[in-house]
């Protein structure tokens, strides 16, 4: 495949970008992150965003004359079609279970913890732009649920925690990052052993270290 560098339409502290972003680096590939599609600024929700993505969505991946939309898919695309470690089971068994993962954590998981409870801190609509501590409430019990379905998969340490990333690890990693970036107790984490544990472990890989960071958010 093309050595041209790979774009990922979407800003860097995306955690769907930044999962794109881990792929990638686990690859060994060159890649940027933006607003730009083949040298011409795209603007977030602008009609030429909804010919990239119908719902507006972020990221979508631009290779060549390529754009694909969603994340998993983007990152099933890379491992296919691009040298290096290969990012998901061999078996077909293991694959759909993979693929099944993947959509759990793309869907559900994102939505308890990043959109109904996170992103309140990131961009609070409260009163003088502060956090509305209501919703933030509100929302903690489904973010609790997650992380712990999350924390049952680790238990069975069937895909996730490997010495190589998956795919799966991938779309995760910025998630419970980001999470983990809260003080406490809103961070959550320390109700569940296990995913301190997995965030340490992942946290040991190069790409991590260099994806994985709160200043642009935070």
């Amino acid at each position: 495949m093309s050595k041209k560098v790979l774009q990922v339409y979407g800003p860097s502290f995306s955690n769907f970008v930044r999962s794109v972003a881990l792929v990638c680096e686990e690859k060994n590939l060159l890649y940027k992150t933006g607003f730009e599609v083949h040298g011409e600024k795209v603007d977030y929700k602008s009609e030429q965003h909804l010919k990239l993505h119908p719902f507006g969505k972020l990221p979508v991946l631009i290779h060549n004359d390529l754009m694909i939309p969603e994340t998993a898919s983007i990152c099933r695309y890379i491992d296919v079609n691009f040298e290096g470690p290969q990012l998901q089971p061999a078996s077909a068994e293991d694959k759909a279970s993979h693929d099944a993962l993947c959509a759990i954590i793309s869907i559900d998981i994102d939505k308890a913890i990043i959109r109904d409870y996170m992103l309140e801190f990131v961009f609070p609509k409260g009163e003088n732009s502060t956090p509305r501590m209501e919703e933030i409430e509100k929302a903690k019990p489904k973010a609790i649920e997650a992380l712990a379905v999350l924390s049952q998969e680790l238990k069975q340490r069937r895909l996730l925690g490997s010495e190589q990333l998956c795919i799966a690890d991938a779309l995760i990693a910025p998630m419970i990052h980001y999470l983990s970036c809260l003080p406490r107790p809103y961070n959550l984490l320390s109700q569940f052993p296990e995913i301190e544990a997995y965030l340490t472990h992942l946290m040991k890989h190069p790409s991590c270290q260099k994806v994985l960071t709160a200043k642009d958010l935070m």
